[in-house]
């Protein structure tokens, strides 16, 4: 249903009209005849109802610093489980005084840091995780359903840590504080000890690339191993080295100052998961009874970080056929935005939609998160979900439309068919010389800081055509 056509015709502005009226005698007759053309600016704001339906998605590129742990069982939205896989970045260089030796490493940990604004389900359960050592690289196409069978050995484990995503060990203070709850995990002393050893022998290039490091120690897999009802999502997974060294002070001991030697312990981060290596949650996701329900009454639904996206086909041709229809030599296209109203889909954990989707031409979905691509607005676009107005808002499309210009008649069904993607993107302000900030996307990835779910209503999509056409006899 068109809602809103808005045609302005504009005339050759007064001023002009005076010069001519003034020597009418000397008007040339070149060009007079665009005197009384008119230009016409059409803004056609429509509701379409786009078909769309949820498609199954359950196995995606789960690649990402971010990995997540984890087990939460949500009647609305299913049974999903996380545990992940990571290879390890190595300092370039020990960071300790030569005069510290490996016998004053005290112990070995790794410290998985899971921000509190991320944590799912009940915090106060308790839950237990397991760490493996891996035996072998990971491969560069790893997926989310990705087997780690073959690549530790389950029958060794370096160790298991129980624990809660409470923070109810902190203090008030500290944990109004603490933007994030931190879980440590006792590794063997000897790995600290080997480290200090390793980088202070005459052959540490072991430490200088990636690649060589990674095919010494080729990383951990850690998985939960007790418990349910709660997950987290974890920026970072580092090897932290704790040691101590003397040093002489001077104390008072019964009123008198005294020199005694103290010991003073320490800590240095030497391996952490970073962009520059291989990390990937391997999840396992069984959508709910109630979920499948949804989707088998035509429902448009989507989840994240895995379950369901949606197809659609864009009505592009529809847009077209009037700005096509009508006479016109010369033409601009303006913009092109799209709004789809969506909502949360009630449930009893809280989830909400996802704050970003990805629309993206159904035949490049593979290669952009392969290549690691962002929106170009020409084949992909970024939707933000505006909760007070309940919708997504994709910014301009106006290259795609542009570019399907010269196609009349012959537009491809690959230019029209679409998939709507939870994604997460990052980006940076740069400052400019007046002062102003240009905002650049840096990456765009699968969805994965949390689970969330959506109900996209796209048989009330909003879309704003706007495009100046002029006839010149």
């Amino acid at each position: 249903m068109n809602l809103r056509q808005t045609a302005l015709r504009a005339s050759i502005p007064a001023f002009i009209l005076l010069a001519l009226a003034s020597c009418e005698d000397d008007v040339s007759p070149i060009g007079g005849s665009l005197i009384n053309n008119e230009v016409v600016i059409n803004v056609d704001s429509t509701l379409f109802s786009i078909p769309a339906r949820s498609v199954e998605a359950l196995d995606i590129d789960a690649r990402s610093v971010n990995t997540q742990i984890g087990r939460i069982a949500v009647p609305e939205y299913g049974d999903l489980s996380a545990s992940y896989v990571t290879q390890l970045l190595s300092a370039a260089a020990l960071n300790v005084p030569d005069s510290i030796g490996a016998d004053r490493v005290d112990s070995t940990k790794l410290v998985l840091t899971m921000p509190r604004l991320s944590l799912i389900g009940d915090t106060l359960a308790p839950q237990q995780l397991t760490v493996y050592r891996l035996s072998k690289s990971l491969p560069t196409d790893i997926r989310s359903n990705f087997n780690p069978t073959g690549y530790y050995n389950a029958t060794d484990p370096v160790n298991s840590k129980n624990y809660t995503l409470s923070g109810i060990n902190l203090s008030d203070s500290a944990f109004a504080k603490a933007p994030s709850v931190s879980v440590n995990v006792t590794l063997p002393r000897q790995w600290g000890i080997d480290a200090f050893k390793a980088y202070r022998s005459d052959d540490t290039d072991i430490f200088q690339w990636p690649q060589k490091f990674c095919k010494d120690f080729p990383g951990l897999y850690v998985k939960p191993s007790f418990g349910r009802g709660a997950m987290a999502n974890i920026t970072s997974s580092k090897v932290m080295i704790y040691y101590h060294y003397f040093v002489d002070r001077t104390v008072v001991e019964n009123d008198s100052a005294v020199k005694k030697t103290v010991a003073i312990k320490d800590s240095v981060a030497l391996f952490s998961s970073a962009p520059e290596v291989i990390s990937s949650t391997i999840y396992d996701f069984k959508p709910s009874q109630s979920l499948k329900n949804l989707i088998a009454e035509n429902r448009t639904i989507v989840t994240a970080p895995l379950g369901y996206t949606v197809d659609l086909t864009f009505p592009a041709k529809d847009l077209l056929q009037q700005y096509w229809a009508s006479e016109h030599n010369l033409s601009v296209i303006n913009n092109l935005t799209m709004t789809l109203p969506a909502s949360a889909v009630s449930n009893s954990l809280g989830l909400l939609p996802p704050p970003e989707l990805l629309l993206i031409k159904k035949s490049e979905v593979a290669s952009f998160f392969a290549e690691g691509k962002i929106p170009d607005n020409l084949s992909s676009f970024r939707g933000t979900y505006k909760s007070d107005k309940g919708r997504y808002e994709f910014g301009s499309m106006r290259p795609y439309i542009v570019s399907l210009i010269d196609k009349q008649g012959n537009l491809d069904p690959s230019d029209l068919e679409f998939t709507l993607i939870p994604v997460n993107i990052q980006s940076e302000s740069v400052a400019q010389t007046d002062g102003s900030y240009v905002v650049y996307v840096t990456s765009c990835t699968p969805y994965l800081l949390r689970p969330a779910m959506a109900e996209i209503f796209t048989d009330r999509a909003g879309i704003v055509f706007t495009y100046t056409q002029q006839l010149i006899k």
